[in-house]
């Protein structure tokens, strides 16, 4: 299924999208093929797979040691999509891969979106490429039949949201607030107003991330926006418990006390 296809479905249904954040390489390399399962399994509707970079400036400490650990691991960008190639028959809901432009360009633009495809990963987000400086990665991304997906902030402009909503597909990732990610409070009121506001206006499904990490707060978040993106929190609960030999059936049910937040009905 699409993410095109996959809003459609939920949104006929009255539901929103639970969308989990997974650093791809951590714990261990080996996890990473079976937390992408688990994460299915127990209801997740689209996956983000973080792409290891070692200078990730958008992430807060939770996310940065897990990505230093997974580049430790050996992640890169070849091993990742080996392994997404392996499992592709597996996967019945949209991957993601989010990442900065600096691994994306140094695999080659094109290799890398060829490679996507390759492996089943209909999504790509690259977190600091600027929406003016994206056209030809756009170009090359639709060839492929890439879906490329961008972010919009608290502080970004009225011009600038026109020109995002002229190139982004799949769905807006609206991050919560300006910072970085890991858990902390939302001004819920004024997101509310915010995300309203991005929904009329941009085209696509509107979904939040950043700061998520209670499952009140993915509950709220799904009364006015599409989706509800999840990073630190799951993070944090793998680097907990991973070396538990209940490990997976512990996190399969973390995962669904989020997920059952999601199960509306909206409006």
């Amino acid at each position: 299924m699409t993410i095109e296809e996959t809003f459609r479905v939920l949104a006929e249904e009255k539901k929103r999208a639970y969308i989990p954040y997974l650093p791809c390489g951590f714990p261990t390399l080996a996890h990473t093929e079976k937390l992408i399962l688990a994460l299915q399994d127990a209801g997740a509707h689209v996956i983000e797979l973080g792409m290891p970079f070692s200078d990730p400036l958008a992430d807060g400490k939770i996310i940065q040691d897990a990505t230093a650990q997974a580049l430790r691991n050996g992640m890169n960008q070849d091993r990742l999509f080996s392994l997404l190639e392996k499992i592709k028959d597996r996967i019945k809901i949209p991957l993601v891969v989010m990442t900065y432009y600096n691994p994306v360009f140094a695999f080659g633009v094109e290799n890398f979106l060829s490679r996507m495809k390759q492996a089943g990963v209909e999504g790509l987000l690259v977190v600091d490429l600027p929406i003016e400086e994206s056209r030809e990665y756009v170009r090359t991304a639709e060839r492929y039949g890439r879906t490329p997906i961008f972010l919009a902030t608290p502080t970004t402009t009225a011009s600038r949201l026109e020109k995002i909503f002229a190139l982004a597909k799949g769905y807006l990732y609206y991050i919560s607030v300006t910072g970085i990610t890991g858990p902390q409070s939302l001004p819920e009121r004024d997101l509310s107003r915010r995300v309203g506001q991005l929904r009329k206006k941009a085209g696509l499904p509107v979904c939040v991330g950043f700061g998520i990490h209670t499952p009140a707060q993915v509950r709220s978040i799904a009364r006015f926006a599409d989706g509800v993106i999840m990073g630190s929190e799951l993070v944090r609960f793998i680097a907990l418990h991973w070396q538990k030999k209940d490990f997976f059936s512990r996190f399969s049910r973390y995962v669904r006390t989020f997920v059952k937040e999601v199960a509306g009905p909206y409006v």
